[in-house]
């Protein structure tokens, strides 16, 4: 009797357990696109993109992230990257836009920049790298990769 009881609650307990499992949704990762690209006028050597970014939350639930680290390709050549130390804040089943700044060096990125801009297409060809720290849930750092086509544009000075 009291073995049967026993069995009874261990299985009992297994099938509590497998339900358990089987209602928690795993984390999707955030999804993310870029909106354009503005060229900021050149300083010294330097030429600064503004690459807008949509970041698209999947979730039931807010997602923090803490900094966010970036690289980017044009037409199928690396340009450079960036990071954004500052906090965002995914909203659950939303989206947040943002601006982040990608630095060319002018002497090593230059052939890309007059490769790009001398064929004045509409739409680029881009790939990005983005890799967040998550400060919610200890999950720690995300990467999210996406490949798409961006208009480009200019600016004012």
């Amino acid at each position: 009797m009291i073995k049967t009881l026993y069995r009874s609650g261990i299985v009992f307990l297994a099938v509590l357990a497998l339900a358990a499992c089987a209602a928690f949704n795993p984390i999707e990762k955030p999804k993310v696109s870029i909106t354009n690209i503005q060229m900021a006028p050149v300083i010294g050597f330097q030429q600064k993109l503004l690459v807008g970014l949509q970041l698209d939350n999947p979730n039931g639930f807010t997602i923090n992230l803490a900094r966010l680290r970036y690289t980017l390709e044009l037409q199928g050549q690396s340009l450079a990257g960036g990071s954004l130390n500052e906090a965002i804040s995914l909203p659950a089943n939303g989206q947040t836009q943002l601006v982040v700044p990608v630095e060319v060096n002018l002497l090593s990125g230059i052939g890309v920049l007059s490769k790009i801009l001398g064929g004045m297409q509409s739409d680029l060809d881009y790939k990005l790298s983005l890799t967040a720290a998550v400060s919610n849930f200890g999950l720690g750092d995300i990467t999210i990769d996406k490949v798409g086509k961006v208009g480009i544009g200019t600016t004012a000075p």
